[in-house]
């Protein structure tokens, strides 16, 4: 009597590899994922189901992202000026295409650090198949559980991360990088990119209509819980502009200057004139030697990251060249924006 093999049972070794996966065994799973797919190309049902297990929580934005151009040809630029002859630690490594830029720009060794199981998969065996794996250590797991002996052989004389959210902070930006300038790097070591800023400007942008009544029932105190922040293409969101730019808050990496985890100010912004209720909001990195990177109102289509609008608790009319004075304070993950009130 043949044994039964969980290899004959596609929804047996999803549900088990979801296990796995639940129990931090993500790795195991992967590898049986893999192993059924080989042993059953021709399945349908099996395709199905490894490819589920395969692409879980790899996200679609990579598109996106691996699509900006702008984006892409800022790193290129900065790794190609201070690659050459340094250690690497790529933080958040995702396709991998980071970490192999480094390679390409004379990197002495990268490691390529991804705690997601499937992706750390992925870009291994992306790395593998540029002929990179000599060059790039794939680490399997958060920056911030790496010790500088034990997983980069003392230390990096570089610290390579895009592990901005829209907001600046929202992917662990700021914890990641006090924990490597403190724990993972070599005397002198640089960050790249070495400066971030978040810019603002005000805007008149009106949101969806607040929640009333539905189906008869009174819901109107849920626009008191709902979050009112709205994501915007920045090609169109030049037509909600209502004045120049300003940085709200600027973050650089330095070797020897503390990370700042919390950080609170007021800043001006002037008026275009008219109605105003909220304020536009992006992000602008700088690569260092005129290079920068920035998803501005106006910009092309092809940027991936988007600007955000925050509203204001009530809108207000202006006039040209008044300003306002907007609050902004941010901690280790999210911003804060306000409005404080005329300048």
């Amino acid at each position: 009597m043949a044994i039964k093999s969980m290899f004959d049972d596609p929804q047996e070794l999803f549900a088990f590899c979801f296990a796995l996966r639940d129990n931090g065994k993500g790795d195991q799973a992967i590898a049986l994922a893999k192993q059924a797919l080989a042993e059953s190309p021709d399945n349908p049902e099996m395709r199905a189901v490894t490819r589920m297990l395969l692409t879980d929580k790899v996200h679609g934005f990579h598109r996106p992202m691996l699509a900006d151009t702008p984006r892409n040809d800022a790193y290129l630029a900065m790794i190609n000026r201070h690659a050459s002859g340094r250690r690497i630690l790529d933080i958040g490594t995702g396709s991998g295409l980071l970490a192999m830029m480094a390679v390409r720009a004379g990197a002495e060794h990268v490691y390529a650090c991804e705690v997601n199981p499937n992706k750390a998969d992925m870009a291994r065996d992306i790395i593998a198949q540029n002929g990179m794996s000599d060059k790039i250590t794939l680490l399997n797991a958060y920056s911030l559980d790496l010790d500088r002996e034990r997983d980069l052989g003392g230390g990096v004389d570089a610290v390579l991360s895009e592990v901005f959210a829209a907001n600046i902070f929202g992917e662990g930006l700021i914890p990641s990088l006090k924990h490597a300038q403190k724990n993972l790097v070599k005397p002198s070591a640089i960050f790249l990119p070495p400066k971030v800023s978040l810019m603002a400007a005000l805007a008149e942008y009106d949101l969806t209509a607040p929640v009333g009544e539905v189906a008869g029932f009174d819901l109107s105190l849920l626009e008191q819980r709902l979050s009112y922040h709205a994501m915007i293409n920045p090609n169109d969101a030049l037509q909600y502009q209502r004045g120049d730019a300003a940085s709200l808050v600027d973050i650089e990496f330095l070797p020897d200057t503390p990370i700042a985890s919390r950080h609170r100010t007021t800043t001006n912004l002037t008026s275009s004139g008219g109605r105003v209720s909220g304020v536009l909001y992006w992000m602008r990195i700088e690569f260092g030697d005129g290079i920068h990177y920035e998803n501005q109102p106006g910009g092309d289509r092809i940027l991936h990251w988007a600007v955000r609008f925050e509203p204001f608790a009530e809108p207000r009319d202006t006039r040209a060249g008044e300003a306002v004075n907007v609050g902004c304070a941010h901690n280790s993950n999210e911003v804060l924006i306000w409005d404080a009130g005329a300048a």
